[in-house]
């Protein structure tokens, strides 16, 4: 029974994330009659076909998914004879049309993780106190005079109400020295204080944030109800949250171009599949926070002006519109071929973070 749901788990966190994307540059490429010739889930050696009955459109579900993509009618990749085809062809829409189809893929990633944050403002949810259950008289904590039993208040300003938005509070100003944490004591007295986290520093062997500074949570503590919301209060509050982790996603993209956070605490393809399966199997609240964060970083990273991302490709389309002419498609290979080489170079490092964290 678990490996089924472990299956489940991943078929359907790719189908709302990958799924959702590629269905989002479908629509459009429609919308505007462009042929469509394969939507895949996945990349490599197809394991799963299907072709509706009259339509040229195939739906591919391929060995390693890694992502997806949608093969649209394109004369720059292959001859189309008819000169009356053109029209369907992706190469020969106009720049905006073309442009619109790219973004399309991240504005679906955007709308499932409103969609899931809403969902949880609507039902309600269960949310850990953050309370301090130990500090490392070594610690950073104990020296910014954190004790036993202290619960957060509020990390740089921000209002922290359980331990994911201390988490994200404190992530967010790694590498700072003075951050202003304000705390209550088990008799509800508030007091601020500062914590250095210039001086955090990661351990291979023990890589979490809070053990980093000295700080065990209390799980023991109840968890608290928060109850839903009517329907235009839960869009309004799930639009700010959205806007938050965007935010907060920029933020830890600089921590980690700065190297505040180091690249070893990155998931790799493993890790990302086992937090599928741990989130799906935490119930529907936890699975649908993970879709929705994960369905964010899918839409901002494609939107990474890179060779191969639909960032690069608007980045190619803007290029020939400024120039009147579009790049050498020789030009577009190399350039694609260099960025497949980078890319798994950097996959194979997260699949060392992957087993480096999992042999530890």
């Amino acid at each position: 029974m678990s490996v089924v749901l472990s299956v489940l788990a991943i078929v359907l966190s790719l189908l709302l994330v990958v799924g959702f994307h590629e269905a989002g540059h479908a629509l459009v490429a429609r919308l505007f009659a462009v042929r469509i010739k394969r939507i895949s889930i996945g990349f490599g050696k197809p394991l799963l076909r299907w072709q509706r009955p009259g339509s040229d459109c195939e739906w591919v579900w391929a060995l390693w998914p890694l992502g997806g993509y949608v093969q649209l009618l394109n004369t720059r990749i292959e001859p189309v004879s008819s000169p009356k085809e053109h029209r369907h062809c992706f190469d020969k829409q106009a720049v905006w049309k073309r442009i619109l189809i790219l973004l399309a893929g991240a504005f679906a990633n955007i709308l499932i993780a409103w969609l899931a944050l809403l969902f949880i403002k609507l039902l309600g949810y269960q949310q850990s106190a953050p309370v301090i259950a130990t500090v490392s008289s070594s610690g950073l904590a104990a020296q910014a005079g954190l004790k036993a039993g202290d619960r957060f208040i509020a990390i740089a300003g921000q209002t922290t109400a359980s331990w994911r938005e201390v988490g994200m509070g404190f992530l967010m100003t790694l590498g700072k020295r003075d951050v202003d944490v304000v705390v209550a004591d088990a008799a509800g007295v508030t007091r601020e204080t500062k914590l250095d986290l210039g001086h955090w520093q990661y351990h291979r062997q023990n890589n979490a944030l809070f053990a980093g500074m000295g700080i065990k949570p209390d799980l023991s503590v109840a968890s608290e109800h928060v109850p839903g919301l009517s329907l235009i209060p839960a869009m309004q509050q799930s639009f700010w949250q959205l806007q938050g982790l965007v935010v907060f996603f920029l933020v830890m993209l600089k921590q980690l171009v700065t190297g505040a956070i180091p690249f070893a605490v990155l998931l790799g393809p493993l890790g990302m599949l086992s937090a599928m399966v741990s989130s799906f199997t935490q119930g529907m609240v936890i699975f649908l926070y993970f879709i929705a964060t994960l369905s964010l970083a899918v839409a901002l990273i494609n939107l990474f002006p890179l060779p191969g991302l639909d960032g690069g490709s608007i980045v190619y389309t803007l290029i020939e519109k400024i120039r009147g002419k579009p790049l050498e498609v020789e030009l577009e290979v190399l350039l694609h071929r260099l960025a497949f080489i980078l890319f798994a170079v950097f996959l194979v490092q997260l699949i060392l973070n992957d087993l480096q964290r999992y042999l530890h």
